[in-house]
């Protein structure tokens, strides 16, 4: 798969390329348009040179001769000097003058008429252009007069012009990625700005929005169509959370009133036998549904703010050991070695009876999935700028499909599914909510059929003396 590209990078690429494009379009047509215009100039010149030639020497061939026409086109024009060729000849073919630089030059055409005509030869590896110009004599004598010169110069002129095209391309190239990605830039500053609010935004923070840019443009359309946008996601999450509240709160009463109806009538002597089995059976499944319902009113309150209302100062390392004491029992009883390793005062700022509650869910998941012999360790370090909280376990951990979701409500791995261990999904859940309501953190380390290991992180307070 291809890695994504910015907008910055392909609308630069895209500049540049049809900029390229038309400087090379450009370049072709000044290239072109430039050797059209050198070759025609130097036609020009041969024609004229060919036109002096005919009128004022050859002109004079009838009444002083051929010697007269070399020796007038040597001293005015000397040929092989100035790396011209020049020829004369008849319409049979008789050459009447030649430089010495002619020798190889194939003999002109017959000519048609009295328009000059120009082509390309060949001569001792140089390319020359040459005009052949008919010409009559008074007395009906035709003749064609013939200039060349060599296109060297010419072809030196476009290489040097290639060799400021190019270099020009270069500099051009790089001046225009250089201003675009200077210009884009600016003007993209406002996307960096809506990206960076946008990653800050989390169910928590809901009631912040996204800059605006003043604009005028998209950018500006885009931004207030996202927090139009945030704010219904803000009111439906209200929405949902209440609800959840308000449900869970509700149901508290009719479920604690039927749970009562189902202990008196096992507590009676009226029922019997399978009757009685089912009621019970009943009653195991409104004690479950109890603790859901408990559990979805904690979170609910969780995210309302309750844990941040009520802080204190506390020492971790003691509530920590008060805790394992507790649940000390519970590990005996299903033959798992647990250990502890303990640091003391170790100040947080939070709730009290919440972080015990992080303690006691995690103790609870390792001792309850660590099957008998299995070892659970529990331990607590101090650190720089926070406490670290880690129960780790021997038991059938998780798999690597399943870790993202551990902390998502209601959510139970399929091996936890598909054993006799009972649970609502909503512990770990709880714990999540507790310790992202005390700004701290919560990872998993785990390996299906080694064990887990949950690391708690959360921010140390300082210490205050009266209570050390």
């Amino acid at each position: 798969m291809k890695p994504p590209r910015s907008i910055r990078s392909q609308l630069i690429t895209l500049y540049v390329g049809l900029l390229a494009l038309v400087f090379v379009c450009f370049g072709a047509y000044i290239y072109w348009g430039f050797h059209a215009y050198l070759v025609h100039a130097l036609d020009l010149t041969l024609d004229r040179r060919a036109q002096q030639i005919a009128s004022t020497i050859l002109a004079e061939l009838p009444a002083r001769g051929p010697a007269y026409v070399a020796t007038e086109i040597q001293a005015r024009y000397a040929p092989e000097l100035n790396e011209r060729v020049m020829r004369i000849t008849d319409t049979q073919g008789r050459v009447v003058y030649a430089s010495k630089n002619s020798d190889g030059m194939p003999a002109a055409a017959p000519a048609a008429g009295v328009r000059p005509r120009y082509r390309e030869e060949m001569t001792d590896g140089a390319r020359l252009r040459v005009v052949t110009l008919p010409y009559t004599l008074p007395d009906g004598r035709r003749y064609l007069v013939e200039v060349g010169a060599p296109e060297a110069p010419l072809h030196s002129a476009l290489q040097g012009l290639m060799v400021m095209l190019g270099l020009g391309f270069l500099v051009l190239i790089g001046l225009a990625t250089a201003a675009g990605y200077s210009l884009l830039g600016r003007t993209l500053r406002p996307v960096d700005e809506i990206v960076r609010a946008a990653e800050g935004i989390t169910y928590k923070n809901l009631s912040e929005r996204l800059p605006v840019p003043r604009t005028g443009d998209e950018f500006e359309r885009i931004s207030a169509a996202l927090n139009r946008m945030i704010g219904r996601l803000e009111e439906a999450f209200r929405i949902a959370t209440r609800f959840s509240g308000d449900a869970s709160h509700e149901l508290r009463t009719p479920i604690t009133v039927v749970r009562g109806e189902l202990e008196g009538l096992l507590k009676g002597e009226l029922l019997i036998g399978e009757t009685r089995q089912r009621v019970g059976e009943l009653l195991v499944e409104m004690e479950r549904l109890t603790h859901i319902v408990e559990g979805l009113l904690l979170v609910s309150r969780l995210e309302s703010g309750e844990a941040r209302s009520t802080r204190q100062v506390l020492d971790l390392g003691a509530l920590t050991a008060v805790v394992a004491d507790q649940m000390a029992p519970l590990a005996e009883d299903r033959a798992v070695s647990f250990r502890r390793d303990l640091d003391e005062g170790i100040w947080v700022e939070g709730d009290e009876v919440r972080l015990k509650q992080v303690v006691v869910n995690l103790l609870d998941n390792a001792i309850k999935y660590t099957p008998s012999g299995g070892h659970v360790t529990l331990s607590l370090k101090g650190q720089v700028d926070h406490a670290r909280l880690e129960v780790a376990d021997t038991g059938i951990g998780i798999g690597p499909e399943a870790q993202p979701h551990v902390f998502e409500r209601f959510y139970r791995a399929e091996e936890v599914r598909s054993g006799q261990i009972e649970g609502t999904g909503l512990g770990l859940a709880i714990v999540y909510s507790i310790v992202e309501a005390h700004q701290g953190s919560i990872s998993v380390a785990s390996t299906k059929g080694q064990g887990s290991a949950f690391t708690v992180r959360l921010p140390r307070a300082g210490r205050v003396s009266d209570q050390n």
